[in-house]
């Protein structure tokens, strides 16, 4: 605010309503009446001044934050999107999982019907009872023989390969 602005305000300060309603009663000239209006005038057009500036903040404003709710849309799209991504990558690792855990699957079958065909392939070779004479419990009868003798095969193996292992 001008020095001008302030003294403009100050005189209207000064005259109260008495003054304007009764006029030259109070001495006031037509000069005076002109400042008056000059004065008025220096208000009005700091008015206006700043109400253009505050319309102008209001725009302004209005711009940043049409800005900030782009940037926050853009920045939700790009959470959404990447939500999907991890959503879409998680799909695919538990179908990768799903895929190589029937893998093994078929890989361990086949393992253990080559055991099974090893077992019987030995259990034929009369050393059997080699084998079932070194387990400890050696509990084979002549009636379940092939049977037992196959278990009895297996788990020597088991132990030899866990020996081997430890």
């Amino acid at each position: 605010m001008t020095k001008e602005q302030e003294e403009a305000i100050n005189k209207l300060r000064k005259i109260t309503n008495r003054q304007i309603l009764y006029g030259n009663k109070f001495g006031i000239t037509i000069e005076g009446f002109r400042e008056l209006q000059e004065d008025i005038e220096t208000v009005l057009n700091m008015l206006k001044e700043n109400s253009a500036e505050i319309h102008q903040k209001n725009t302004e404003l209005a711009e940043k934050n049409a800005e900030i709710e782009k940037y926050k849309k853009l920045l939700a799209d790009n959470l959404a999107r990447n939500l999907n991504d991890s959503i879409k990558a998680k799909e695919k690792a538990d179908t990768d999982l799903d895929d190589l855990d029937k893998g093994w699957k078929v890989e361990l079958e086949k393992k253990d019907k080559m055991i099974d065909l090893m077992a019987e392939y030995i259990s034929d070779l009369d050393i059997d009872e080699d084998i079932c004479k070194k387990q400890s419990d050696n509990n084979c009868d002549d009636i379940n023989r092939e049977v037992e003798c196959k278990e009895c095969i297996k788990q020597y193996f088991e132990k030899q390969a866990k020996e081997k292992g430890e």
